[in-house]
């Protein structure tokens, strides 16, 4: 289970509502839970707005450590 995923199950949200909250495509939501296209790739903008929708950091919910240290090396 990607963590994308497992945040959303966690806040209690269908893929459809999370979809319309984010502003995004529902398959396209589908895609990024089912890993068949990466999240870590996805706009910066629709990463935020899933953030936002979920009340959590973007290291939450990216996959690649890579980019989790990079972003934790960001200034807060």
């Amino acid at each position: 289970m990607t963590k994308l995923k497992q945040m959303r199950v966690q806040a209690g949200l269908s893929q459809s509502q999370l979809a319309k909250a984010a502003n995004m495509n529902v398959r396209t939501l589908q895609h990024y839970e089912q890993a068949t296209k990466p999240f870590d790739r996805a706009h910066l903008d629709t990463i935020a707005r899933v953030c936002l929708v979920l009340q959590c950091r973007i290291e939450d919910i990216l996959e690649d450590p890579e980019y989790i240290a990079l972003i934790k090396k960001l200034p807060r």
